[in-house]
């Protein structure tokens, strides 16, 4: 009945809007494509309509679009960096008739500035009806961050991870974590990049920005998301770039960045190359409990991490070609990665590892073609690809914290009695087709398709066997397949104040594989599983002012397990084929202002009420599974303020809090718990200054503090929570390893351009006070570190 309501209420609003829209006054909206003079249209061109505030830049097509008010005539003016500033009259007349082509002459003088009015994409996507974070990571890519902490001083976002470098990262946001929060880049889904390409390897040099939905997805999107999604936007050059950074740091890390790009003059033919490196021992020192191997005795200890190397290659190759009648870009790319992961610990910190270790490979082929015919526009992408794990498991015994092996002739692995010795692959083909259509002026459908087919096969001699019959069961194939379809209309009414987006979304799966219990025993019956859903979502914005705008979403999304949910990693993550899909009702409501160059402030509040929410849990101090948690539900609310103190210093801060609780589980001492292994206040606060004309150059200094307030690593009786409001202040009333206790994080460093933005170098001290730092599942990570970064760009 809830959805039904939901729905209901969703279509009625749309026909009012409708209905306002009849009486609303009349736009015109001004449009028309920018070229130079040899024809070629120019992307990211400022055109703006004299006497109004109303501007616009050019996309990839050269194409611009503007919503004015009616008027006999507009007077436009266009600035492109190397050609002369454009102004021209152009009457209705002429809009009407013909379609508006302005060419700029080449200025072969030497600009020495020009003001850009209009919007940059950056700037454009905070203002979408559908809220999304941006993470401006070009504008810090001289700073030795990763992009995980970057994600983390934003408001409403946690990435937990399981360690240093290169362990798992999962994001938490608005209450959902990990695969309910769907990753992409480019607008594409990224499952068939494995773990070569994500949030906790991606070098922030690679990227332009990052995006962060948060509820509703907008249609191009089209995924079966519950929480929101993370776009991660590759840099987009106009021309031809090389650009290199080199990292080292603590524990001996070490990360490397390469991108380049080659265009001819013609700008219909393009090649270009990205790559990373990720390395680290991740030797930092932690605390733990040393079990005596003759006395049995545990007492507490300061170790140094000695298993816990981690190496990460990556890079892609591409090329194709753009603006030629019957293609605005055709894109052909190949993608190699490797990673090689030494295995110090299982899903907690009590058992040590110290010969285990897990790799991945793999060769990707991908095509993308984009074309805009007038009113209509296709984005089709393809890929097909075999990613390769494998696991490595054989020593005949154990070791203890002090890197001492204790052999033991009885076993034939570390981690479990049998061993293991798996090779796994795992196939996929994905496709991605998007089409727009323009409606009227103020009217645009689209339509999203993905589709994803995987199917997994392997051997490990030391596994699991089907007891019937012996059979590896790695060796009997498991299938996977899911699509997901979305159809939207973006309307904007009232001259662009308001702005309207109804999406419906149709999800498919269906899986089949061989049973495997709780404890990864095989049980021999073969489970095949299928379902279909439907999902609807509305999004409204409001502006008061260009600059100031309420927002409202609301949606009842539908959540498919994924195939390493259901089929296991092959490494310490089990499978669980009785994972049903997660089904939540969400509703957004937020509020944004600013005021250019002196503050801007945000503030959103979110509710969810989710059954069989899909949740990742420890199952052993080894193995992890993802397990259904019938009924959840609550509320939260953030803030986010930026203010300019001085011209030369900036501060900003956030805060979160989210109260998700169970409900209607049988249980007294879990009802009303909060969901366990989850923060439910957490704040940022940043300063940045930025000094010109130091000694012939720029620098730019910053520090920031990060606060998490305590957590529990299980569910707790709400009795037995702290008395402080909202749970902010004060103790537990129990004293237990599975609370996480508050975290303060100090960070400080410094950015130095000795001429210009074609050098610079950074340095950072990470948790320079050596505070005790645990993150998912109780795991500790590093403690003080000391990074040094260089950068350099040739343009």
């Amino acid at each position: 009945m809830t959805r039904i309501r939901l729905l209901f209420c969703i279509l009625i609003n749309y026909l009012i809007l409708n209905q306002i829209n009849t009486y609303a006054q009349e736009a015109r909206i001004v449009r028309g494509t920018v070229k130079d003079s040899r024809g070629e249209m120019l992307t990211g061109a400022a055109v703006m309509l004299e006497g109004l505030e109303k501007s616009a830049l050019t996309d990839s097509s050269g194409q611009f679009r503007i919503a004015a008010p009616a008027r006999e005539s507009y007077t436009i003016h266009i600035q492109y960096i190397g050609f002369k500033k454009l102004i021209q009259t152009i009457s209705q007349r002429d809009i009407r008739r013909k379609e508006l082509i302005l060419t700029l002459e080449d200025d072969h003088t030497q600009l020495s500035e020009v003001q850009v009015t209009g919007k940059t994409e950056t700037q454009q996507a905070k203002l979408q009806p559908i809220k999304a974070e941006i993470i401006n990571t070009k504008a810090v890519q001289e700073q030795p961050s990763t992009l995980v902490e970057l994600m983390n001083r934003s408001a409403g976002i946690r990435i937990r991870q399981t360690g240093g470098l290169g362990s798992n990262a999962g994001l938490m946001m608005n209450g959902f974590q990990d695969r309910a929060i769907k990753n992409f880049r480019d607008g594409i889904p990224l499952d068939y990049l494995g773990a070569g390409y994500n949030i906790s390897l991606v070098p922030v040099n690679m990227l332009e920005r990052v995006e962060v939905y948060k509820g509703v997805l907008p249609t191009a999107l089209g995924a079966d998301a519950l929480g929101g999604a993370v776009n991660m936007v590759t840099k987009k050059s106009l021309y031809r770039y090389a650009e290199a950074s080199y990292e080292v740091a603590s524990f001996n890390t070490h990360r490397a960045s390469l991108n380049a790009l080659y265009t001819d003059t013609t700008r219909h033919f393009f090649v270009g190359a990205d790559a990373f490196l990720n390395r680290s021992d991740n030797n930092y020192k932690v605390d733990v409990i040393v079990t005596d191997q003759e006395t049995a005795a545990r007492t507490p200890a300061t170790v140094r991490l000695f298993h816990n190397q981690f190496t990460n290659f990556y890079t892609e190759a591409y090329g194709g070609l753009t603006n030629l009648k019957w293609v605005d870009e055709l894109r052909v790319g190949l993608t190699w990665f490797q990673i090689n992961r030494q295995n110090q610990y299982g899903a907690s910190m009590s058992q040590p590892f110290g010969a285990s270790v897990s790799r991945q490979h793999s060769v990707i082929p991908t095509l993308r073609y984009r074309k805009n015919f007038g009113k209509l526009g296709i984005d089709q992408f393809l890929t097909v690809s075999n990613i390769n794990t494998a696991q490595v498991d054989t020593a005949k015994g154990t070791y203890d914290w002090y890197g001492k092996f204790i052999p033991s002739p009885s076993r034939n692995g570390e981690i479990s009695m049998q061993g293991s010795l798996s090779d796994i692959k795992f196939s996929y083909f994905t496709s991605r087709t998007h089409l727009g259509y323009r409606i009227r002026q103020n009217h645009l459908a689209e339509v999203n398709v993905v589709s994803t087919n995987i199917g997994r096969s392997g051997r490990d001699p030391f596994g699991l066997k089907l007891p019937q019959t012996g059979e590896d069961i790695l060796s009997l194939p498991a299938k996977y397949y899911k699509v997901v379809a979305a159809a939207g209309i973006q309307s904007t009414f009232l001259n662009e104040r308001l702005t309207n987006n109804l999406i419906a979304k149709f999800f498919h799966y269906n899986t089949s594989t061989i049973n495997v219990d709780i404890y990864g025993t095989a049980l021999g019956a073969h489970r095949a599983t299928s379902e279909n859903s439907f999902g609807i979502a509305e999004a409204l914005k409001f502006a008061l002012t260009t600059n100031t705008f309420f927002r409202f979403s609301a949606e009842a999304a539908t959540r498919l397990p994924e195939q390493d949910e259901m089929f296991g990693d092959g490494n310490f993550h089990r499978s669980n084929f009785l994972l049903k899909p997660e089904k939540s009702t969400n509703i957004n409501l937020g509020f944004r202002t600013e005021r250019r160059n002196a503050y801007s402030l945000e503030v959103n509040s979110f509710y969810r009420i989710t059954r069989d929410l899909i949740l990742r849990m420890p199952i052993d101090f080894l193995f992890t599974q993802n397990q259904n948690v019938e009924s959840v539900k609550g509320l939260g609310f953030e803030t986010d303020l930026s203010v300019s103190l001085t011209r030369w210093l900036r501060a900003n801060g956030n805060f979160t809090y989210q109260d998700f609780r169970l409900f209607d589980t049988g249980n007294r001492l879990k009802e009303k718990s909060r969901l366990r292994n989850t923060p439910y206040f957490f704040a940022n606060l940043g300063l940045n200054s930025t000094l010109s004309n130091i000694g012939r150059g720029k620098l730019n200094l910053y520090y920031y503090f990060t606060f998490v307030r305590e957590y529990y690593l299980d569910y707790v009786p709400k009795s037995l929570e702290p008395d402080g409001f909202l749970g902010l202040w004060g103790r537990a009333k129990f004293d237990a390893p599975n609370i996480i206790p508050d975290q303060g994080l100090h960070s400080a460093g410094f950015t130095y351009s000795p001429a210009g933005d074609r050098f610079s170098i950074g340095f950072q001290a990470k948790n320079f006070l050596n505070a005790r730092v645990y993150d998912n599942f109780r795991i500790q990570n590093a403690g003080r570190s000391m990074h040094f970064k260089v950068n350099y760009t040739l343009k």
